[in-house]
């Protein structure tokens, strides 16, 4: 009975060995068959990378956004809707009553904020855009690392610092969300406990704050890559609930506080109603827009190279990276690589770059695309490594290296044209506008009114006069806004009105008539410019 026993028991722990044995060899062969996955155990990265790629960044931004030492190059976009906005309501007016806003008021309110602690001061813009742009590259470096090993991760970083951020130079409401987005899904790939949730939830709210589609869709991609890691419907809710219960506190806390300045149903027909409806009609929003560099490379001149190429690199790539991703089955991988870090973080950027990109889907523009673009440069860049394509990583990080250097000797010698306007010195990089601005600095007098151009509002304090900024020959400008507008030229007396020849057209949905009308009785052509911008002055306040 004892010989038996023993027998039995070494036979026992043989088999037990031959099963650990076997099971060693086939977690063995799957680590070799994804080089991701083996970077697990790899050890703790150098923090000094930080370090010198935020130098620099810091350094290239500065070249796009100053001379040196501290004078401030205007870059026009959609920044000024926000400066001329936030420099109104520091004079008492109300964003949705008195203001026309269909986004929800994040970047109003940060502009307002710092004009109370510094003054309307031209040079606040640019050095925000500085410090979100390189904020914005070391967190796409920091998600890179998380996937990526060596100089790979770098190839993320370049191309998105070279190809996306030339779009971004103006201080708009997509350069903070997608800063706010990036640390947000950073926060996610790394959470070790439900409180990184719920920050990554409050910082996906505060998204949502600027751009108002942005947050809420990354959100939902964040559930859909929960429900993919946990395979539990208890677990992935409750990740879930951490991440949207402090994204709608921040939601709800905001509306709130709006409420009680603003009629409930002001801010409905504002946020909700008018994006629905109207938002599209607009010509800068349409799902045309995702051509408009191929049209404008038509017909082709030596510039068309550049601008082909930066349609093939952002618009087309972007969603293709995506595409691949999906065709090499980067979700399906074997159960046991389910655990691993970087393959867990690769499906998240996927789902939140998607998302993303769904989002922006209706009018494609490249400042929009900037977000869903770093994280499918770094999906491409992941694929590319675990294909073992050094060559190619090495190859596109040395033509991103290249463009980035002649940007930035681009940027340096550059002219500029330089304008002591009342708030501040400030320079131009385009001739065009550049004539326009000096034209209206030499010609307005303190007081003078103008409409159609925010830029021109805020860089020369030049009050307007209407709740809208600008007009459209389309159903984005509704008849409501025109009545209102011709209401606020009747009662303050407008000396300079911006114009675009295109304007004369009747588009579809057109509803500037009335406007033509008022214009051709008390207005005249007093300049025009190239591009077809147009000045009109009032026949009563700007004599011959």
């Amino acid at each position: 009975m004892y010989n038996c026993g023993v027998q039995e028991t070494i036979l026992g722990t043989l088999a037990k060995d031959l099963c650990l044995m076997r099971n060693a060899m086939n977690s063995g062969s799957t680590v070799n068959a994804a080089p991701s996955a083996a970077s697990e155990a790899a050890p703790p990265q150098a923090k000094w990378p930080y370090l010198a790629l935020g130098i620099v960044a810091a350094i290239f931004f500065y070249l796009h956004l100053f001379r040196y030492p501290f004078l401030p190059i205007w870059h026009w976009g959609d920044q000024s809707i926000f400066l001329e906005h936030a420099e109104r309501m520091l004079h008492g007016e109300v964003l949705y009553r008195d203001l026309f806003q269909l986004n929800l008021p994040g970047a109003e309110y940060l502009y307002y904020w710092l004009f109370l602690c510094f003054g309307v001061r031209l040079w606040i813009a640019p050095l925000m855009v500085f410090a979100a742009l390189t904020a914005s590259t070391l967190l796409v470096y920091s998600l890179s690392r998380a996937v990526l090993r060596g100089w790979a991760a770098l190839v993320p970083v370049a191309a998105f610092l070279v190809i996306c951020q030339r779009s971004s130079m103006d201080g708009n409401h997509h350069l903070y969300s997608t800063l706010l987005v990036f640390a947000a899904v950073s926060l996610v790939a790394r959470a070790r406990k439900t409180l990184w949730l719920c920050g990554a939830g409050a910082l996906l709210g505060m998204a949502t704050l600027f751009t108002s589609s942005r947050g809420v869709f990354v959100a939902a991609g964040v559930c859909l890559f929960f429900i993919w890691k946990f395979r539990d419907w208890r677990k992935a809710l409750r990740a879930a609930c951490a991440l949207l219960i402090p994204l709608a506190a921040v939601i709800s806390a905001a509306l709130a506080t709006l409420a009680t300045t603003v009629a409930p149903r002001a801010l409905f027909e504002s946020l909700a109603v008018f994006p629905m409806h109207y938002f599209s009609a607009g010509r800068f929003n349409k799902p045309g827009l995702f051509f408009a560099e191929l049209n404008s490379a038509l017909p082709l001149r030596p510039h068309s190279v550049l601008l082909v190429g930066l349609w093939f690199a952002m618009k087309a790539a972007v969603p293709l990276l995506f595409m691949a991703f999906i065709a090499r089955r980067h979700l399906f991988k074997p159960i046991a690589l389910r655990g691993s870090g970087s393959n867990q973080a690769l499906v998240l950027y996927f789902f939140a770059g998607s998302f993303e990109l769904l989002a922006q889907a209706s009018s494609m523009s490249l400042s929009r695309l900037n977000c869903a673009a770093a994280f499918a440069y770094i999906l491409g860049a992941a694929m590319l490594h675990d294909s073992g394509k050094r060559r190619w990583i090495c190859a596109a990080l040395a033509v991103t290296g290249l463009i980035g250097l002649a940007e930035v000797t681009a940027a340096v010698i550059h002219p500029v044209q330089k304008l002591d306007s009342p708030r501040g010195s400030v320079a131009f990089l385009h001739g065009e506008r550049y004539e326009m601005v000096a034209w209206l600095f030499r010609n307005a007098h303190p007081g003078d009114r103008l409409f159609g151009d925010p830029d021109l509002n805020f860089v020369l304090g030049l009050a307007n006069p209407a709740e809208v900024q600008w007009v459209e020959n389309d159903a984005f400008t509704r008849p409501e806004q025109v009545r209102n507008l011709l209401i606020a030229l009747h009662r303050y007396p407008t000396r300079f009105f911006i114009w675009d020849d295109v304007m004369d057209r009747s588009g579809p949905g057109d509803n500037l008539q009335p406007l033509r009308i008022y214009l051709k009785e008390h207005d005249r052509l007093a300049q025009h410019f190239g591009g077809g911008a147009e000045i009109l002055v009032d026949n009563d306040l700007f004599p011959r």
